[in-house]
């Protein structure tokens, strides 16, 4: 039988695994829309998802130790990176 404990900690492993989903998602659009609209850029598909990457890892990684806002800074400097890339 799980304690209380228990309960708590995996909802809070809920609300941070849809924490960093939504960063992800966030960053994947605007990144396509910054690049397309903002910078008047045309990159290919695959550039675009990018910010997906370190959500993956996040995901079969089961956090890999990292805290949520460590995995959330990643996937927006793996964005401005990109973005950075392209535009400069």
């Amino acid at each position: 039988m799980a304690s209380s404990d228990d309960t708590s900690a995996l909802e809070l492993r809920d609300a941070t695994d849809l924490h960093v989903a939504l960063v992800a998602g966030v960053c994947t659009v605007g990144l396509t829309l910054a690049l397309k609209y903002g910078a008047g850029v045309e990159v290919s598909f695959v550039y675009r998802l990018s910010p997906l990457a370190p959500y993956f890892a996040y995901v079969f990684s089961r956090g890999a130790g990292l805290g949520g806002r460590t995995w959330m800074g990643l996937i927006v400097a793996i964005t401005l990176g990109t973005f950075g890339f392209f535009v400069v």
